[in-house]
């Protein structure tokens, strides 16, 4: 269990698979969170079960968790570490609010300061990305004000709702990360706590 100022991260389990199925159909949540592959109860609990991998064990690729509110164990959304590349130092980060309710308060970017912590402390890494579609305007923008710097664009990368989207690739560099100013401030607001 990891935890930030907001939120607690945990493994994801099979009680949670109704849940997941909820966010699973909500067009937004996809597409911020696309680490998913059916809306299918069944397929998710195989998803769930296949997805318990240890953040400590060095052939891990994949992460998946459950974000919950700090204040009363809520599940609120979904978090991801994957393609953890441990030989070349870089990992991708995919993050989703799935309770409408909680988007907008603050939780992504404790989720967002926790998964960064991972990468770069626990996992030793030098880089963590994350993708944004050009039509995600809130998501791109957020994680660039945050500091993720724009690392090139993959042209018509998918199709959504009739139409071809380009996509992001943005990174966030450990030393870059380190340098932010919002980071430490964030981290003693929950240390006051």
């Amino acid at each position: 269990m990891w935890k930030g100022r907001k939120i607690v991260l945990r493994s994801v389990e099979l009680r949670d698979a109704k849940t997941i199925q909820k966010w699973y159909v909500d067009k937004e949540f996809r597409l911020a969170y696309d680490e998913y592959s059916s809306v299918d109860i069944d397929s998710i609990s195989k998803e769930i079960s296949s997805s318990r991998g240890d953040i400590i064990n060095p052939r891990t690729e994949k992460v998946v968790f459950m974000v919950e509110r700090k204040s009363d164990l809520r599940p609120i959304g979904m978090a991801c570490l994957r393609h953890i590349d441990r030989n070349n130092g870089n990992a991708e980060i995919v993050l989703g609010i799935g309770e409408k309710d909680m988007r907008l308060a603050g939780y992504g970017i404790d989720v967002l300061i926790v998964l960064l912590d991972l990468v770069y402390y626990e996992l030793g890494m030098e880089k963590a990305y994350l993708k944004s579609y050009d039509n995600q305007n809130l998501g791109l923008r957020s994680a660039l004000n945050f500091g993720f710097i724009k690392e090139g664009k993959l042209r018509k990368q998918a199709f959504i709702e009739g139409k071809y989207i380009d996509q992001w690739i943005l990174g966030l560099l450990k030393d870059e990360y380190e340098a932010l100013p919002i980071v430490p401030k964030w981290k003693r607001k929950q240390g006051e706590k």
